[in-house]
């Protein structure tokens, strides 16, 4: 998947500090635990990209249904 330069420019600056949050700058690495209770860093960022696809799934939708109308 390429990223363009709208995806980046709409970054919001809580949705930037919840991304480095999740980042692993000097923390311990990551413990998949399938069964159990999960790395809450993890969750945070599977939240974050769900957010991300979502936003970039309806801008498309969007554009797809302007250019329907045109």
């Amino acid at each position: 998947m390429s990223k363009t330069a709208s995806t980046t420019e709409a970054m919001t600056p809580s949705e930037r500090e919840d991304l480095l949050d999740a980042l692993l700058l000097g923390e311990q690495e990551l413990a998949f635990t399938p069964c159990g209770d999960p790395d809450p860093r993890l969750i945070r960022l599977v939240e974050f990209l769900a957010r991300q696809a979502a936003r970039e799934c309806y801008e498309t939708e969007l554009k797809q249904k302007e250019e329907r109308t045109s």
